[in-house]
């Protein structure tokens, strides 16, 4: 892993975040549609991205289609990111396992840095360059703001729940899942399931820019304003479950981190013994205590090895992620907020019992929480 460089601070590293992505332009829209809307839409309209980005990673998606009856009609295909057949649970009180569907390693880290960043990018106005550096750099990300601020970043960011899709599939197709052929696959008609009554259509898989496209043109459309609303209140509630922990409301397993089911899941409907619906590698925005304490002390880092470098630039450091530590920030993060530290170096002694340091030399362990919701800023204007 590299130091901090003045190619880095310069902005001269990295690149523009989605810039590879086909579907770039598609997320853009979707992006600029919540920069209008509450923080609520912003990080709902992340997790729909963050789906249809899964989705998209996955080759050969028939290996994880299942058959359900009594899914919302007219479809009978069940693919989904947690080990659950959520339609089912939410419609019927039914707990039927299915295996989640899991994107390609190493891409989706790489994916949801970039994603996060976008929504960064387009959300501030006051940053006036934003790059994703990643790889074997020391810094995720470097921000540029309008007032001469330079940030370098640690990113840790996760859904705070996925969105399972859809698919019609005919009677005669139907014996052999894994066997159909991506012709077949790409004629199937499809939709998002948005935890509720309400579905979001999608067309055929082999469509354009399927399922980015079809998806954004649709949320993005004003005549479909007063479902996308629902579609956002029930995230909400999502969110407020997930917070208080209440597993007494069904949409506490829809988002992620949820743990193991009841136990009528096992006695009632056969729920495999040592299987969760997601666990804690899964939990929302910053909240998974792992990445609490290595982005803390990456950006802890950061700041130490910026300030011996450049210590007439105005750096800063920050985490960002879609969510705050909704359930881990009052432990984790809030006993770091506080604190200020400084090279012993810059340390006076004025008497046995007293040192004095001035307020230039003091830095924190991270100075922001730049987030969709939430964020943490100290005052200041982002």
């Amino acid at each position: 892993m590299s130091g901090i460089t003045r190619e880095i601070i310069n902005g001269n590293v990295g690149k523009e975040p989605l810039k590879s992505y086909p579907w770039k332009e598609c997320a853009d829209r979707l992006i600029y549609w919540a920069k209008e809307r509450s923080c609520s839409h912003r990080a709902f309209a992340f997790d729909v991205l963050m789906s249809l980005a899964y989705v998209d990673t996955i080759p050969n998606i028939q290996k994880n289609f299942k058959i359900f009856e009594d899914l919302p009609q007219p479809y009978n295909i069940h693919f989904g990111f947690v080990n659950l057949c959520v339609p089912l649970l939410l419609s019927k009180q039914a707990w039927h396992f299915q295996k989640a569907a899991k994107p390609l390693s190493g891409v989706i880290g790489k994916l949801t840095s970039e994603i996060i960043l976008r929504f960064i990018e387009i959300i501030f106005d006051d940053f006036i360059t934003v790059k994703s550096i990643g790889g074997v750099e020391i810094v995720d990300a470097v921000l540029r703001h309008r007032d001469g601020r330079i940030i370098l970043c640690e990113i840790k960011a996760s859904p705070l729940t996925t969105f399972p899709f859809l698919f019609e599939l005919d009677l005669e197709l139907q014996s052999n899942l894994e066997q159909l052929t991506r012709i077949q696959v790409g004629s199937l008609d499809s939709c998002l399931y948005m935890h509720g009554d309400h579905l979001l259509p999608l067309g055929k898989v082999n469509d354009q820019l399927w399922p980015f496209a079809p998806a954004v043109d649709y949320l993005t459309k004003d005549e479909n304003s007063h479902i996308v609303d629902i579609y956002v209140d029930t995230w909400e509630s999502i969110r407020t479950a997930y917070r208080n922990k209440n597993r007494d409301n069904l949409l506490y397993y829809v988002a992620n981190a949820s743990g193991n089911p009841p136990n009528i899941a096992k006695e009632k409907f056969g729920w495999p013994a040592k299987e969760s619906i997601s666990d804690s590698k899964t939990s929302a925005g910053l909240d998974r205590t792992d990445d609490i304490k290595k982005g803390i002390y990456q950006a802890f880092r950061l700041s130490i090895e910026s300030s011996k470098a450049f210590p007439q630039e105005n750096i800063k450091t920050a985490l960002i992620s879609n969510l705050p530590a909704y359930r881990h920030g009052e432990d984790y993060i809030t006993p770091f907020s506080s604190v200020y530290w400084a090279e012993e170096s810059s340390f006076i002694e004025e008497n046995q019992n007293k040192y004095f340091c001035a307020k230039q030399n003091l830095k924190r362990p991270f100075d922001y929480i730049i987030a969709l919701d939430d964020a943490f800023t100290r005052g200041e204007v982002l």
